[in-house]
């Protein structure tokens, strides 16, 4: 059939990468040294020597792989891989999982007996897991401790070691239920025959690995979720290929049809993980495959023949197989991969290897031919056709088939392009002018029109790559900022594309001034540049301007005087529309910036308290006299606080000199700085008084005065040493002058304080005093 190049086979861009594989089956045997882009490895985990392994037969080992590659999750999921564990004393074990494919970010689960699946108390499971298959050499997966829920045995701490565990959906600290499990190397009710018996590691210490299904120590998995056929979940099957006698290797069925209840995410994402802990191994895998699981309900795609295809010699032809050429019958479908073959023979030899049939990576994107290359673009259908320069023809024949994400790949049908003559370029000008890129300014209108000296028609634009619709025209009329190209049809039916032009709005910083402007002397203006936020001249140009209308310009703003209100304005470089204006006013102070401060106590306002001088736990107020008007104060207090206050209070807490120093600014580079030492000399203070009249009001009892005391004992005598009382109580209003309430006569009496202050220290006061009635 006829079809029109102007439509549906052409694919408007100027160029494409292939993508990574997009569906089912994904088949990496991890013996090629180097990890695809897909296989994301974490820990300790690596590729080398032909595997992936996990660990090394090493302690406290942990490490993971999953594949970035969504698996729709329709039709199930089957995976097989070999496993090596093997060179140890028999560590935790290792799993393959099953996690939420919509998942934005990756998270192993806790390792040790976790096995990188579960949680344990310290560390959450696999993020929005879904399902995980423990091979649990140790035999901590298979029970309840470390806060995982159920196991073969109610007791948290039973060891169940050569087990096969499945574990269900979880999310950080909930979920991971025990589903079911089998102990391979024991019979019992949860074991198996005697003769169906090996254990999950292939050897100990100094064993190595085994790699032929022939030889003892040999193991293959092979797991699957088939759907319910309309109900939710799964079935699940478990099966092995392992070998315990040479040349006898043998397939059982280890965990048959279980019910898998869980509603599964639309798309699934496959990992592995391994750990060890106080016993060692190292945990490898290779040959991994997976596929769908119900083959028998998918159906193949359906492709039909494409003849009369026009692309044009001396370019790249962009183009796309129409929808009415493919068919994808199965649900959920999309195209995950196009090739393109010489020959329908080259078809039928792939159809038997789901390895091959399935694949699209950047090998199997491209065909070259005598006649030219093609190349698929890893999007849908799309792909392109470049013509060899030497090509004399005007007909192309090729096969091609179409992938579903399932792994389905179409029969062969028959694509054939016509060659035309190259015909002349077309070009992109921006206002008229040959321009590659434009920097417009804000609400600026810029025009694109396309230049070309043959006749062509059907225009389309695009904008980053998206078709802009309704545009349709030679010309169009841009605002806003994006890399745009445009495509037409020749006379001749050949298709033309531009290369990108880039048109930028740039932005326009936000104009942040401390505004006033303070200045540090009467006479010399401040440097305004060091009061803008993010003042950046390598990008933008500044300009002030006075209120005569004279501008200042970046450097230019040095030759300002006069201090007064000013508008400043920004713009990018490359433009010269300024932003809307940002008014600041510049004040010049009468006097130049000069630092000063003063002390006093906070409670009294005075310098000093007593003969004692300023005690550690005295609050002390610094008040601030600079001149010059400062804007800002930085403050020392030479114990290692500072503060940024006008006046702050400040207590030391300990006895000691401290050089107190204040830094006070104007501006960025206005300061000036003013130090001064304060000396404290006690901890605490003690005062006694002299004598107390217990018929006033004001001195009734007799107590010391006190300040940084922890505790006390004050005892009271006459004159002729007799005890007459104690007091202990830090909060005791003190002695009223009486014995068991008998007032004392008037006359002199005697004291003996010993104190113990908040610092540890022991201090003693004694003294006499005059009881005056």
């Amino acid at each position: 059939m006829k079809v029109s190049i102007g439509l549906s086979l052409i694919v408007m861009m100027l160029s494409f990468s292939v993508r990574a594989q997009q569906g089912f089956p994904y088949c990496e045997s991890f013996q090629e040294g180097t990890e695809r882009d897909e296989t994301i490895l974490g820990g300790n985990a690596i590729i080398q020597d032909g595997v992936l392994r996990l660990t090394n037969a090493v302690m406290d080992q942990k490490g993971y792989v999953y594949i970035d590659i969504p698996f729709s999750s329709s039709f199930g999921v089957k995976a097989s891989f070999e496993y090596f564990s093997y060179g140890g004393t028999g560590a935790d074990g290792m799993t393959v999982f099953l996690f939420d494919g919509g998942n934005p970010s990756f998270s192993p689960g806790a390792f040790g007996g976790s096995l990188g699946y579960a949680m344990n108390a310290d560390s959450p499971g696999l993020t929005q897991a879904y399902l995980g298959v423990g091979f649990d050499s140790f035999g901590n997966f298979g029970n309840n401790s470390e806060n995982k829920t159920g196991g073969f045995s109610s007791g948290i701490n039973q060891l169940h070691p050569n087990a096969i565990v499945v574990r269900g959906p979880g999310n950080g600290y909930n979920g991971y239920h025990f589903i079911t499990g089998v102990k391979v190397n024991e019979g019992g009710a949860y074991g198996l025959p005697e003769d169906q018996q090996f254990s999950i590691s292939s050897g100990g210490p100094g064993t190595r690995r085994v790699e032929e299904p022939e030889e003892t120590g040999y193991r293959k998995v092979i797991f699957k979720l088939r759907p319910k056929n309309g109900g939710i979940g799964y079935f699940l099957d478990v099966e092995m290929i392992f070998t315990t006698e040479n040349g006898n290797p043998r397939q059982i069925t280890l965990i048959d049809n279980v019910d898998y209840p869980y509603p599964s995410p639309k798309t699934l994402k496959i990992g592995f993980a391994g750990s060890t802990g106080g016993e060692t191994n190292i945990h490898e895998i290779r040959n991994l495959l997976v596929e769908v699981a119900d083959q028998d309900n998918l159906k193949k795609p359906t492709t039909s023949n494409i003849e009369n295809v026009g692309v044009c010699m001396g370019q790249e032809n962009f183009l796309e197989i129409p929808e009415v050429n493919y068919t994808l019958p199965n649900i959920d479908s999309r195209v995950s991969c196009l090739q393109f073959f010489e020959s329908m023979d080259e078809i039928m030899e792939i159809e038997t290897d789901p390895c091959l049939s399935g694949r699209c990576h950047t090998d199997d994107a491209v065909l070259i031919t005598q006649e030219g290359t093609f190349k698929y673009s890893g999007s849908g259908t799309q792909f392109s056709f470049v013509p060899n320069p030497d090509f004399t023809g005007n007909r192309i024949q090729v096969f091609y088939t179409v992938t579903d994400n399932y792994g389905k790949t179409s029969n062969g049908s028959t694509l054939l392009l016509d060659v035309m003559d190259k015909p002349e370029p077309i070009s992109i000008m921006v206002n008229q002018l040959p321009l590659l890129s434009k920097d417009a300014c804000p609400e600026e209108e810029i025009e694109l029109s396309i230049f070309s000296l043959g006749e062509n028609e059907h225009y389309e634009w695009f904008k980053d790559g998206l078709k802009i619709e309704a545009e349709s025209s030679s010309s169009l009329l841009v605002q806003e900022s994006g890399v745009f190209h445009a495509r037409a049809i020749s006379s001749d039916g050949c298709p033309l594309i531009t290369e990108n032009i880039t048109i930028n709005y740039p932005a326009y910083p936000d104009l942040e001034v401390l505004s006033p402007i303070y200045g540090c002397q009467p006479n010399l203006f401040p440097d305004i540049r060091g009061f803008i936020a993010d003042y950046d001249t390598l990008q933008f140009d500044y300009q002030l301007k006075n209120d005569s209308g004279e501008k200042f310009i970046n450097e230019d703003m040095l030759t300002l005087t006069e201090e007064g209100v000013y508008d400043l304005s920004v713009k990018p470089k490359s433009l010269e529309c300024w932003s809307s204006p940002t008014t600041i006013r510049v004040i010049l102070p009468e006097e130049a910036l000069e630092a000063s401060f003063d002390y006093v106590l906070n409670s009294t306002g005075k310098k000093e308290e007593s003969a004692d001088g300023i005690l550690a736990i005295d609050p002390i107020r610094f008040m601030d006299l600079s001149a010059g008007n400062p804007q800002r104060w930085f403050w020392d207090f030479g114990d290692g606080n500072t503060s940024e206050q006008r006046s702050p209070v400040h207590v030391y807490g300990d006895k000691g000199e401290f050089l107190v120093s204040l830094r006070v600014e104007n501006g960025p580079d206005c300061a000036a700085s003013f130090e001064f030492p304060i000396i404290i000399r006690r901890t605490y203070r003690v005062m006694f008084p002299t004598g107390f009249t217990p018929s006033r009001s004001e001195d009734k009892f007799f107590m010391p005065k006190m300040k940084g005391i922890e505790s006390m004992e004050l005892k009271i005598f006459n004159t002729w040493g007799e005890f007459l009382i104690e007091i202990t109580d830090l909060n005791s209003p003190g002695w009223d002058g009486a014995i068991n309430g008998t007032p004392l006569p008037p006359g002199t009496y005697v004291y003996r304080g010993d104190f113990k202050t908040n610092k540890g220290e022991l201090v003693s006061r004694s003294g006499k005093f005059l009881l005056i009635r």
